[in-house]
């Protein structure tokens, strides 16, 4: 028997064994075959594996209202145009295949460099497939442009089975795509549910450090799942509380923990989405959270707004930060450089901080054009009255580039690697 046959035996089994309401049929792969060896690779250089299902049965339902005709001119052109809109939008390099299967599903499997934004990355690439898709298929469905229902997950990466750890992942993002399918998205609601009612996160912190005096000036913030479950990867924590609309709640915990943890002088760096500050309630709850711990200093505390994520969804995040500056509570803009619209999202939220990107930073001292790029960055802090922090510095020769071109912090593996924060004794 050889391997495929083998993978495919396997995929059957994995799928009936969990839910026995799925129907497989052997899947049609438009891009890319997605033999062991490819996953394999990819792990092996350290990548973020995803996998996102696409339910295109769901579209399919909302068309029918139009006739047979238009379903089968649907069925044939939705292989085209989901290769051509994937292809267009999504980098080659990103692509590890593309697939349907019997033309109720398509998955999508995608290798992305970056692990911290991935959750952000694989948004906006549904978001624009789907704009794609559907501005194709506007005359058979007027009413309703969004109608492709879908899931995603990322792969273990600590996983012994790179193909084991992809059938696993499939099948989460294809319950999330497929809402109540046989129980089990509700099951996963109540597994974050119970994460967050049980404040069962570790939290981590890495140092950032001034980098005339080389001293810690700050600590960002990391979290982590339960140990020894799925969710004990950040990505996939975080993942899941996005799809099962308990993100807000889960953010809100590590705010809450990152200040009871650290109670002292420290400067705190905490990570939150533009839908979590951008939330109607956030300036409230952070001050009844202060309010708790009223020897927290809230000048130090900083919220790190991911730069990827598109901010202009989100009109009400000014007022939400001006409620929050009215506290002395600062914000930080990550990613500066790594996405679309770097120079926008500093306009639009004039941030106290910028915080560099990693894809700028790797191997600046052998790319004059990366340095002068990051001049541009300084030079635009300096008019915006906002510091600059260099991250993911690994190298002496990163780290004396940022020296040379006054970059006001550091932070990165060279330095420090991120340490478990203690729990403080009652």
């Amino acid at each position: 028997m050889n391997d495929q046959l083998k993978d495919l035996l396997l995929l059957c089994k994995h799928l009936f064994s969990t839910n026995q309401s799925l129907r497989f049929f052997p899947p049609h792969f438009w891009v890319r075959n997605p033999v062991k060896p490819i996953l394999r690779e990819v792990y092996r250089r350290n990548k973020t594996t995803a996998v996102i299902v696409f339910d295109v049965q769901t579209y399919k339902h909302q068309i029918e209202q139009f006739g047979r005709v238009y379903v089968e001119q649907f069925e044939k052109d939705v292989r085209h145009h989901f290769k051509k809109a994937v292809c267009e939008i999504v980098e080659d390099k990103e692509i590890l295949f593309l697939q349907q299967y019997w033309g109720d599903d398509i998955v999508l499997c995608l290798s992305l460099e970056k692990e911290q934004n991935a959750i952000s990355q694989i948004e906006y690439y549904i978001d624009e497939i789907k704009k794609n898709i559907n501005t194709h298929f506007f005359a058979y469905n007027e009413e309703d442009q969004d109608s492709f229902l879908t899931g995603y997950m990322v792969m273990d990466a600590q996983s012994d089975s790179p193909f084991h750890s992809f059938l696993s992942a499939y099948q989460k993002a294809l319950v999330m795509a497929k809402k109540g399918l046989g129980g089990k998205y509700n099951l996963m609601v109540h597994e974050i549910k119970d994460i967050i009612k049980r404040e069962n996160i570790t939290l981590y912190s890495q140092p950032i450090l001034d980098i005339d005096v080389m001293e810690v000036s700050a600590w960002e913030v990391l979290t982590r799942g339960p140990e020894g479950t799925i969710y004990e990867n950040p990505l996939q924590l975080f993942t899941m509380a996005r799809q099962t609309n308990m993100l807000y709640p889960l953010e809100l915990l590590v705010v809450k923990k990152a200040l009871r943890q650290m109670r002292g002088q420290e400067t705190l760096f905490i990570n939150v989405t533009p839908m979590t500050i951008a939330h109607e309630h956030f300036v409230e709850d952070v001050n009844a959270i202060l309010e708790e711990y009223p020897e927290v200093d809230p000048s130090r505390i900083v919220f790190e707004i991911t730069e990827r994520e598109s901010i202009d969804r989100y009109p009400h995040i000014r007022t939400t930060i001006e409620g929050l500056r009215q506290r002395k509570i600062r914000i930080a803009l990550d990613d500066t450089g790594a996405g679309y619209a770097s120079l926008n999202s500093i306009s639009f939220l004039h941030p106290d901080i910028i915080k560099v990107d990693r894809s700028l930073i790797e191997n600046i001292n052998g790319n004059k054009l990366k340095e002068s790029m990051l001049q541009g960055l300084l030079h635009i802090a300096k008019e915006a009255n906002a510091l600059v922090v260099a991250e993911g510095i690994e190298t002496a020769e990163e780290a004396s580039v940022m020296k040379r071109n006054g970059v006001h912090m550091v932070q990165g593996f060279f330095y420090a690697r991120p340490r478990l924060i203690p729990t403080p004794s009652l």
